[in-house]
C-alpha cells in the first residue's frame, strides 16, 4: 500500500504511484547502507580472498528530451542529416578506490530509479549528463566539421538535466550494454597483461535473466484477411518485438562476421602452409593496406592476432616458415580491418527464463499487476532465486565456468521456502481483489481520474464495437 500512499510534496498528476518512495529505498540501499557501515567496501562489491573487486555496472534509459545528433554532408545549405536519438544508457565503474564513494553510489542510484521508471506509474528520473557522454560536440566552426562524422548537436550548457523513463521501453533486452561493460573491462585488462587479454572469449558467458520466454513469436498471416484492427495490433506487436530483440539481432550479426573471420583464417592457413598462394605479393598487399586502414596500430593488431589464432599462425610457421606466418597475421589484420571487427569477440549467450504467465504473479497487464500486492513482488523474487539456482547447477554451464561444485550447493538441497504465499494461476477474483483498494486510494488522491478512466474505457468500447462491425 505505501506505493500508492503519495508524500505531500509529490505531485498528484504527475505519477500513479509514489516516487519518492521508490528514491527512499535506493538512497537506502545504495548509500545510506554504506555510509552506516562506516568502513569497509560496499556491501555489493565482491570480495575474493579479502580483496574486493572492481564492479561494472550499465543502466538502459529512455531519454525523454533526446539527444540531438549531425553528420556533416557537403552541399547541404542546412548543414547535414540530423536525428534525434532516446536510446540512452548509463555505465558505472566501480573500481577498489572507490568503493566507499558516497557521490559515485547516489550517481548510481539516480540512473537505478530512472532506468526502473515505468511509464505513468513512477515519474521520470531527473539526472544531469555531460556532452562528452554522448561523442564529439558540433564545433561551431564550421570548418571544423568532418563530412560523413557523427557530431552531438548541444546547443545548452554542458552539463545538464534530462528526463529519464524506464529503460525497456526502447531497450528491453539490453546485450549491447552488457556488451559495453565488457569491452571497457577487457580494455583495461589489456593496459596490464598486453593483447593476452583478447585471448578468453570463450571462456566467457552472458547471463542473460529475463521474466519473458525467448521463443518466437512470428505469426501466419494473410494480407488480404488482415483489418484495420488486426493491423493496428500487429503494428504494436512488430514494435514490442523490434524493442526487445534488437541486441540480440546486433550480437548474433557479428557473431556471424566472427565465425566467418575464423573461417577465413583457417582456410588462409591451409592455402598458405600448402604452398597455393604467393607469400611474397600477399605480405606485399597486406602490408600496404594495412597502413592505410589501421595507421599507428599495425604492430599491436599483428601482436593481438598471432595470440587469438595461435593455432593457425602455428600450423602456417610449422608448414611454409615465419615469412609465411608473418603474410598470414598481415592479411588477416586486413581482413579484420575491413569487416571492422577490431576487439570484437563472439557472445557466448545463456539465458535464465520464466513462463511468465505460468510461474510469475506480477505479468499481468503488461507487468503491471506486481504493483498492486508486495505478496506478488515477492513471489516473483523467489522464483528467481530457484531459476538460478537450478541454472547454476547445470552440468553445462559449470563446465563452461570451470566449476566442479558451488560453496553453498549442498545446501540447495533443501527447498526454498515461498515467504509470499501466493499459489498460481492467480485468479481474475484475487487480482481484482488486490487492485481494488490501491485503485481507490488513487481515486481518492484524484478524484477526476475515476472520469478519465471511464471516458477512456468508453472510447475504447467503442472504437473496438465500430472495427468489429465496419
Amino acid at each position: 500500500m505505501e506505493l500508492v500512499k503519495m508524500r505531500r510534496s509529490e505531485k498528484k498528476w504527475h505519477s500513479l504511484f509514489s516516487s519518492d518512495l521508490v528514491d527512499s529505498i535506493g538512497k537506502d540501499m545504495l548509500v545510506s547502507s554504506m555510509l552506516r557501515k562506516g568502513s569497509g567496501p560496499h556491501a555489493a562489491v565482491e570480495q575474493v580472498n579479502g580483496v574486493p573487486q572492481t564492479i561494472r555496472v550499465g543502466l538502459a534509459l529512455t531519454n525523454l528530451n533526446g539527444i540531438d545528433y549531425m553528420i556533416p554532408i557537403l552541399g547541404s545549405d542546412e548543414g547535414g542529416f540530423n536525428y534525434t536519438s532516446s536510446v540512452d544508457q548509463k555505465l558505472f565503474k566501480v573500481a577498489a578506490d572507490g568503493q566507499t564513494d558516497a557521490t559515485l553510489w547516489e550517481q548510481m542510484c539516480h540512473a537505478a530509479v530512472g532506468s526502473g521508471a515505468f511509464p505513468a506509474a513512477f515519474r521520470p528520473k531527473g539526472i544531469q549528463r555531460s556532452v562528452d557522454e554522448f561523442g564529439d560536440r558540433l564545433p561551431a566552426n564550421r570548418r571544423l566539421w568532418v563530412q560523413g562524422k557523427s557530431f552531438v548537436d548541444w546547443p545548452g550548457p554542458s552539463p545538464t538535466e534530462f528526463a529519464f523513463s524506464d529503460g525497456g521501453v526502447l531497450q528491453n533486452q539490453p546485450l549491447g550494454i552488457a556488451k559495453n561493460l565488457v569491452d571497457a573491462a577487457v580494455a583495461d585488462r589489456k593496459e596490464r597483461i598486453g593483447p593476452a587479454a583478447h585471448c578468453d572469449s570463450s571462456e566467457r558467458l552472458y547471463v542473460f535473466v529475463t521474466p519473458h520466454s525467448v521463443k518466437s513469436s512470428a505469426q501466419h498471416l494473410r494480407a488480404q484477411k488482415i483489418t484495420i484492427w488486426n493491423e493496428l495490433k500487429q503494428l504494436v506487436n512488430v514494435y514490442l518485438r523490434q524493442a526487445m530483440f534488437h541486441d540480440w539481432i546486433i550480437a548474433e550479426g557479428v557473431n556471424q562476421n566472427i565465425r566467418v573471420l575464423d573461417t577465413r583464417a583457417s582456410q588462409l592457413a591451409d592455402a598458405i602452409a600448402q604452398g597455393e598462394l604467393n607469400v611474397d605479393s600477399l605480405a606485399k598487399a597486406s602490408t600496404d593496406l594495412n597502413a592505410m586502414l589501421m595507421p599507428n596500430r599495425e604492430e599491436a593488431r599483428l601482436h593481438r592476432l598471432r595470440e587469438q589464432y595461435s593455432v593457425e599462425y602455428k600450423r602456417v610457421l610449422a608448414g611454409a616458415g615465419q615469412d609465411a606466418a608473418d603474410a598470414f597475421v598481415s592479411v588477416l589484420a586486413t581482413l579484420e580491418a575491413a569487416a571492422q571487427l577490431e576487439d570484437r569477440d563472439k557472445m557466448k549467450i545463456v539465458a535464465v527464463t520464466a513462463d511468465a504467465q505460468k510461474e510469475l504473479a506480477g505479468s499481468g497487464f503488461a507487468a503491471f499487476v506486481g504493483f498492486f500486492k508486495k505478496s506478488f513482488r515477492q513471489h516473483d523474487y523467489w522464483v528467481g532465486r530457484m531459476k538460478t539456482r537450478t541454472y547454476l547447477q547445470r552440468s553445462d554451464v559449470k563446465r563452461i565456468l570451470e566449476v566442479t561444485q558451488w560453496p553453498e550447493e549442498t545446501s540447495w538441497t533443501t527447498a526454498l521456502p515461498n515467504p509470499s504465499g501466493v499459489t498460481l494461476p492467480l485468479g481474475n477474483l484475487q487480482v481484482a481483489r488486490a487492485a481494488c483498494i490501491p485503485a481507490i486510494i488513487m481515486v481518492l488522491l484524484r478524484p477526476v481520474l475515476l472520469f478519465v478512466l471511464l471516458f477512456l474505457a468508453s472510447a475504447f468500447g467503442c472504437c473496438v464495437w465500430y472495427l468489429l462491425h465496419h
